[in-house]
């Protein structure tokens, strides 16, 4: 019965097999959570409940929501909903031109039908059909599918920076997030003289201060007001507006796996020159966002990484961007690894063009780096 089933979906000529994506709607969210949760959670979702009213709030809450930028699934009458693609709207513009993007957060599908659904649910989203589409979590595959629908991947932002202040603290870190059920014997290490002693021996290890220079706390409204000019260099940038963005901080904040949600200003005698986001748990920081003036980018890294050491963090880590590039390299103690590749696709020119000069900005809010899909979900 399921190989008939099988090769009747196989046999659904492609004009009729089309309409069977359609976007989704709010009564799709169990079936679309049960779905994520045995396509990216085999093991069991914590909170079944919980993720489904994190869902509901991310794909339908937004104020740039609308059924036409929103998620999509394949809906096959007789098998149901097997593909998904969730999708979060933002509001960006291009070449001074408002449009709304799609950030495409999980590509899932399960079983034959879903892969054949998962394909269709992928020609729908061909970039020369689309404003803009953003996915900054895709694999291989994936990105080979982008590029093969006109799409592009960004190299750089799909590299992740990092740049350890205290070596044997970060090592115990990372080994303890790698497998967790080590952190009980980690925490008997004595990390702390260790680092003493490296930090002493590699003076490189503590992040310069520079005179003049410093950053103060602000909150998203006084992050926004500074950001908004700092973006506007960009030909392709997220927009932001007022409802939009208090939507995307208050989500955001409740990421707590990732710490607290904090903002902040570099300044110099003149007056404030970069713009940070982060998050901070008290060891690491997780930069979202370092947004600063043309030509000020090795100032503001600086500035930054001497607040972090200023509060006795042991490392700092961030998506990489081509416009922070030479500031990072510039510094010691950093290296660079993938983190999921990043893949934008459009119907206009500009978009790709920019893509190409390195002059699209992306990534932080307008990313899934702040999504608890990735984290506690």
């Amino acid at each position: 019965m399921r190989a008939a089933l099988n090769d009747h979906l196989a046999e659904v000529p492609e004009p009729k097999a089309a309409r069977l994506v359609r976007p989704m709607r709010q009564d799709d969210l169990p079936v679309v959570a049960g779905l994520f949760g045995r396509v990216f959670r085999p093991s069991g979702v914590r909170d079944a409940a919980a993720l489904e009213a994190y869902l509901a709030e991310l794909l339908f809450g937004s104020p740039s929501y609308s059924e036409a930028h929103g998620s999509l699934v394949h809906d096959h009458p007789c098998t149901g909903i097997k593909a998904a693609v969730l999708a979060i709207p933002m509001a960006f513009s291009v070449e001074g031109r408002p449009v709304t993007a799609r950030l495409l957060c999980s590509f899932m599908s399960e079983g034959r039908e879903g892969q054949s659904g998962a394909a269709r649910i992928a020609r729908s989203l061909r970039a020369s059909t689309q404003d803009l589409l953003l996915s900054d979590s895709a694999s291989p595959l994936s990105a080979s599918h982008w590029i093969a629908g006109g799409g592009h991947v960004l190299t750089t932002q799909s590299l992740a920076w990092r740049r350890v202040m205290r070596p044997a603290s970060a090592a115990r870190l990372i080994a303890g997030q790698s497998v967790p059920r080590l952190r009980p014997l980690l925490a008997l290490l004595p990390c702390g003289a260790v680092d003493a002693l490296a930090r002493r021996l590699k003076p490189a290890l503590i992040p310069e201060v520079r005179t003049g220079l410093g950053v103060e706390e602000t909150d998203a409204a006084g992050f926004l007001q500074a950001a908004r000019p700092l973006l506007a260099r960009f030909p392709v940038h997220p927009l932001w507006p007022d409802e939009e963005f208090a939507w995307l901080t208050g989500l955001a904040a409740r990421n707590l796996a990732l710490g607290t949600l904090r903002f902040a200003l570099a300044k110099d005698g003149k007056g404030s020159f970069a713009a940070l986001a982060w998050y901070s748990d008290g060891s690491k920081a997780t930069v979202l966002h370092l947004l600063t003036e043309d030509g000020r980018e090795l100032d503001a890294a600086a500035a930054m990484l001497a607040a972090f050491e200023a509060e006795g963090l042991i490392m700092a880590e961030g998506m990489a961007k081509p416009s922070l590039m030479r500031a990072l390299l510039s510094q010691r103690w950093i290296s660079f690894s993938p983190r999921g590749l990043f893949c934008i696709g459009s119907r206009f020119a500009g978009v790709n063009d920019a893509a190409r000069r390195g002059d699209l900005y992306a990534g932080g809010f307008a990313s899934e780096s702040w999504s608890r899909l990735l984290t506690d979900l």
